[in-house]
């Protein structure tokens, strides 16, 4: 048995609240912490030093709280700072958004993937490398995509203006000829309708799945706690996160605010 007790996740912001939902789909019986970093947002065009200080401070607090399980359900944080976290804490057990990715890709059905990523998640070359060490028959190509993360953001999903913004991003030749799309932030899933209606014969991965997946192959031998409750807390509670988690993932519980220093 893993003893895992409460599971806490970490993102910028909304983002992680699709891997969220894909946690509360697959392991329901779990008590889950959730904290978006809304002060800081958006991690990806924050330099590596930046990340890894506010996921250190982030997971110090998660695992105050009862955590023994994180996930670093943040692409920029799991690049930058996953590696740093795992050694700082080394009494946690950390999933990051990534390998599970990355290990689905390296034994599919794809010889070309693309991958639409944060600034700092395709400097990182995280995914590229991680997949050349499990599959180098895989070809990877990434593309930073810093526009989404705000648009998302600042809700215009379903105004047409990601659509438009997201078609600017797939028509970049390094995208050319890929079978297979990673929304490579966890933002990105939000945005799967408006690229169905572009991508013709391209498969999108379904990322907080496989995350959601990877977790419970560490919460398996689990049984179901007495009580189970999901908690929230955001850095800056700004009226656009606390309507769209409302609107968008039909979150109607009380989000704290909690400023770590």
């Amino acid at each position: 048995m893993k003893g895992i007790q409460k599971i806490g996740l970490f993102d910028s912001g909304l983002g992680g609240l699709t891997v969220l939902q894909a946690l509360e789909h697959r392991l329901p019986g779990v008590s889950k912490i959730y904290y978006g970093d809304t002060l800081h947002l958006p991690y990806g065009d924050k330099s590596d030093a930046a990340i890894i200080c506010y996921s250190t401070k982030i997971v110090s607090f998660l695992a105050s709280e009862g955590c023994d399980l994180i996930v670093i359900a943040c692409n920029s944080a799991s690049a930058a700072a996953g590696k740093v976290l795992e050694a700082e804490f080394p009494g946690l057990v950390f999933i990051n958004v990534i390998d599970p990715v990355v290990a689905a890709l390296a034994s599919g059905p794809h010889e070309k993937v693309g991958l639409l990523g944060t600034r700092a998640t395709v400097r990182s070359g995280a995914y590229p490398r991680k997949l050349a060490a499990l599959n180098p028959s895989v070809a990877l190509s990434a593309l930073a995509t810093p526009l989404l993360v705000p648009l998302i953001e600042d809700g215009f999903l379903g105004t047409g203006i990601e659509t438009q913004v997201l078609k600017h991003y797939l028509d970049d030749k390094v995208l050319y000829g890929v079978q297979a799309l990673v929304p490579g932030c966890t933002h990105y899933p939000l945005l799967e309708e408006a690229a169905s209606s572009l991508l013709e014969g391209v498969d999108w991965i379904d990322a907080p799945a496989l995350v959601a997946d990877a977790v419970a192959a560490e919460c398996e031998a689990m049984s179901a706690a007495a009580v189970v409750e999901t908690k929230f807390y955001l850095s800056d509670k700004t009226p656009s996160f606390m309507e769209l988690s409302t609107n968008t993932f039909g979150i109607k519980a009380q989000w704290n605010t909690k400023v770590l220093d």
